[in-house]
């Protein structure tokens, strides 16, 4: 199966769960709560974010990271500051699975002067060294345009996560031109740099773990 056929495959396998999870070996976390068309609490449409469950499922399968995908339109956006059971089984499978960062995975409009943004809550949710190693990953795979907090700065996802303890998390915006169904060599181009930062980061997490047992 060609990457194509199978990144359009996993992008729309069907559930009928409230929430796809994906357990894995690699304490990294890949979030996508934005894969469905709903309405918003306060009654506007909230449209979905494509591909962002595809990279989720996608990791899961060729790089034993976790995942969790919101499947179902409940009425709440699950990054807003509301107490939606999204949140509730993020912070659980956190927990139960001693993850180590998060990467909340979004989508941006066509229009936004970035490839990819960085949202760090100002660098305060994931520790500096991390947030670099990310933003290399993109630029070594010529995705160059990436920027920090501006103008998403991490939503309710990202601050729920920041008050845990130990763990990172860094919500990650991916401009509309890279989730382009007509054009997925450019998707591809975002997969091989998080599988990237996979690969450093596990290597890291392993490195200082060995280092603690001494």
């Amino acid at each position: 199966m060609s990457f194509v056929d199978e990144i359009n495959y996993l992008e729309h396998l069907e559930s009928k769960d409230n929430y796809i999870i994906c357990n894995g070996k690699i304490p990294i976390l890949f979030s996508a709560p934005h894969t469905i068309t709903h309405i918003k609490e306060n009654g506007s449409i909230k449209l979905s974010e494509p591909y962002t469950k595809a990279v989720a499922l996608y990791l899961n399968k060729y790089f034993d990271t976790f995942a969790i995908i919101k499947n179902v339109n409940d009425g709440l956006d699950s990054n807003r500051d509301n107490n939606d059971t999204y949140k509730k089984e993020l912070i659980n499978l956190i927990k139960e699975n001693d993850i180590k960062i998060v990467i909340d995975l979004h989508g941006s409009s066509i229009e936004r002067n970035f490839d990819v943004e960085l949202g760090t809550l100002n660098n305060l949710s994931a520790d500096f060294s991390t947030i670099r190693e990310l933003e290399e990953t993109f630029k070594e795979n010529d995705i160059l345009e990436v920027v920090n907090n501006d103008p998403f700065k991490g939503g309710a996802i990202t601050q729920y996560i920041y008050n845990l303890k130990d763990v990172d998390v860094i919500q990650v915006e991916i401009n509309g031109k890279y989730r382009d169904s007509n054009n997925l060599e450019l998707l591809k181009k975002i997969i091989e740099s998080l599988s990237n930062f996979i690969k450093q980061y596990n290597d890291y997490v392993s490195d200082r773990t060995v280092y603690s047992d001494k």
